[in-house]
């Protein structure tokens, strides 16, 4: 990997919204948007952006309701919302045509936006993610997971990293740090998690088959082997039906591949981009 070089950080204003995202330079070449995952945040993809920055000019968003960009004050949560955040972006920091690469509800919104504005897009990867979600639970119930309305207070990173080990045994210990960095805010008493709880309460993705069935760019899905959220038999669909889809899985992962298996996962992404980036 190569030497870790540190982004600047930049703020644009979308719709009314502020929008904060990482930008590791390299302007002029081919632009490269990384969108994190529910919960998650720009800095995810710290790791990842170190290994494509001398090739592509890499920015990573914090989507709405994420990082250190706006929250949604009317709980504006949609695949609708997101893409057209990310249509902003693009337009504001003059990105004609991207690659881009989205983890999760990040590569739900990478799928909408490749079918919407394919003119726009140069080559996208969606990671462990189907193009609709019909038994996520309800609103009721994820509310429940939040009874005062508020994210968990711990006296320490490593008392968060710790919450997360029994549904991460990939994820290795320099990971579980990153995400503690890129994820948490100091707060009285200790850290806490900077996402809006109502993200996870009221994000409500579209149902997208019949639109990505009409995705005309290439795309790349990476699954998770030991992931409950993107199964093998849902993945051969998908590439069934999209006709430039590819995919792989990497089977001693959970769902955030890009951490349990980076070096695959660099790989198989690198050339993806490589071959479709012309």
């Amino acid at each position: 990997m190569p030497d870790a070089a540190e982004p600047t950080s930049h703020t644009v204003e979308v719709g009314g919204m502020k929008l904060h995202y990482r930008d590791w330079g390299n302007e002029g070449a081919l632009p490269m948007v990384f969108l994190h995952g529910l919960g998650g945040a720009s800095g995810d993809w710290m790791r990842i952006a170190e290994s494509f920055r001398a090739d592509y000019h890499v920015v990573a968003l914090d989507q709405r309701g994420h990082g250190e960009s706006d929250h949604s004050a009317d709980r504006a949560y949609s695949t609708d919302d997101f893409v057209g955040d990310l249509t902003g972006f693009a337009d504001a920091l003059g990105f004609n045509r991207f690659a881009l690469c989205g983890h999760s509800m990040g590569g739900h919104n990478a799928i909408a936006f490749t079918a919407r504005y394919p003119e726009r897009i140069v080559c996208a990867l969606a990671n462990d993610i189907p193009p609709s979600m019909p038994n996520r639970a309800s609103v009721e119930d994820r509310a429940a997971g939040f009874p005062d309305g508020q994210h968990a207070v711990f006296a320490t990173k490593d008392a968060w990293i710790d919450s997360l080990r029994p549904n991460a045994e990939f994820t290795s210990d320099a990971h579980l740090e990153l995400m503690s960095e890129s994820r948490l805010k100091a707060v009285d008493g200790g850290f806490q998690r900077t996402s809006d709880t109502n993200v996870h309460i009221y994000w409500e993705p579209a149902d997208l088959w019949d639109e990505a069935k009409a995705i005309t760019r290439p795309i790349f899905f990476i699954r998770g082997g030991k992931s409950g959220v993107l199964d093998a038999a849902t993945v051969q669909k998908m590439d069934m039906a999209i006709e430039p889809a590819r995919s792989i899985g990497l089977e001693q992962s959970g769902h955030n591949t890009f951490f349990d298996m980076e070096e695959e996962w660099l790989s198989v992404a690198t050339q993806f981009f490589a071959a479709h980036s012309d």
